[in-house]
């Protein structure tokens, strides 16, 4: 055995003590962990004392230069989690964010079970690489012949998984649990969907003249909603939040500073905000859109909320699913299309805006997206066509005067 002192040897104040014990018959250290817990290292068997010495001097530097890296048994699901719920109860999310993310998680869980629950200081690169693909592409049982099927998951559906899988690890950095981000390792690229990204539907413009047409005709108290909706490109959960405060007839504007959501637990609630920080907005009506909201304000508006939209015969809000429930009901009726619901209403304003040629910039406050980038990509087709129409004036112009 190499030994050179066998008696206790210290090394120092905040340096340990490192000394060869006669009863191990090898050489052991002890220093205290940055949250006063005392740890022992001891020499491995075929280990040399320079390097034991080496490792335990090693640990000493880290402890001084606050690199030092403690035990920890927190998993990513624990970590994850606990993010969940602490910015749910200091208000950082609201309850429709949280049952998102609380969806997110679950679905996290089953894509990465090989880890997820592990202690996310011994969570390989190459457990995380193998279940990268379940990101894409899940095995699950069909809950009605109980067989293996495949779940192709979209990009966007991707996209959040990803980012709350980073953020899992970027927190147990951020609280010192791990010194390294396996997610930056460059052997770990962001999935591809297989599945084919849905492509936005809108009516035509004469489907859009036949549903107003409809709706003129009738008295049936949601026909306002959907008109309101489609000549202002609102989310269904803003024109439902919607008070008289809200509207400024005389500036021709509406302020958007709330939608209707879901708490935790499911229920349909008034929120004290809109979707995203960018949702909140003002926008200005177009003459279809004020003179809608001038019928509307025609009546009295008598609920607690003092909603423009109200179930005054329930006592209650009324619901996104109520309306598209509608659309439904009328589509069957009067074979509009092949099928119709609220987001198509704001796809077919937003169609409409670009066939006039309104600016993407313009366009992207209107609808409230956060970026530009998500109108551009979420409305590619339709601008493609504008700007060929729009490049064939050049054309037909230069045909007109002879060249």
């Amino acid at each position: 055995m190499e030994r050179r002192n066998q008696r206790v040897k210290s090394r120092g104040n905040g340096e340990g003590t490192l000394y060869f014990s006669e009863t191990l018959q090898k050489w052991v250290a002890q220093y205290v962990e940055p949250s006063g817990k005392r740890k022992t290292l001891t020499q491995k068997r075929t280990e040399k004392v320079s390097d034991f010495k080496k490792r335990f001097t090693s640990i000493i530097n880290e402890i001084n230069n606050k690199t030092y890296i403690e035990s920890n048994e927190s998993s990513l699901y624990n970590i994850l989690n606990d993010y969940i719920e602490n910015n749910f109860k200091t208000g950082i999310t609201n309850s429709n964010t949280y049952k998102r993310n609380v969806e997110n998680l679950k679905l996290l869980e089953k894509c990465c079970k090989d880890f997820i629950y592990k202690p996310i200081q011994k969570v390989t690169v190459s457990e995380v690489k193998k279940s990268l693909p379940n990101l894409v592409e899940l095995q699950i049982i069909d809950k009605k012949t109980n067989e293996n099927r495949s779940k192709f998951y979209s990009q966007t559906v991707i996209d959040k998984l990803y980012r709350f899988l980073n953020k899992g690890f970027k927190i147990a950095i951020s609280e010192r649990i791990i010194q390294y981000n396996i997610m930056e390792n460059e052997s770990i690229q962001k999935p591809k969907s297989k599945k084919q990204n849905d492509k936005v539907e809108a009516l035509t413009m004469e489907e859009e003249k036949q549903l107003i047409s409809i709706l003129k005709k009738s008295d049936h108290k949601y026909k306002n909603i959907v008109l309101l909706t489609l000549f202002t490109g609102m989310r269904i959960g803003e024109t439902l939040a919607l008070t008289h405060d809200n509207i400024n007839l005389k500036e021709n504007t509406i302020t958007i500073d709330r939608t209707l959501t879901r708490d935790k637990n499911d229920k349909v609630i008034l929120g004290d905000k809109t979707k995203t920080k960018s949702g909140q907005r003002t926008i200005y009506l177009s003459s279809n859109a004020k003179e809608t909201l001038q019928n509307i304000l025609s009546s009295n508006i008598t609920n607690f909320y003092k909603l423009i939209f109200y179930d005054y015969e329930k006592n209650t809000f009324i619901t996104p699913n109520e309306i598209n429930c509608y659309l439904k009901r009328l589509n069957n009726k009067y074979k509009i299309c092949k099928d119709i619901h609220t987001h198509m209403l704001r796809h077919t304003y937003a169609t409409r805006c670009i066939e006039a040629g309104i600016s993407a910039k313009v366009l992207q406050k209107n609808l409230g997206h956060k970026k530009i980038q998500t109108t551009l990509d979420t409305y590619t087709s339709v601008f493609e066509k504008f700007n060929k129409n729009e490049n064939e004036k050049y054309d037909l112009y230069m045909k007109q005067n002879g060249i």
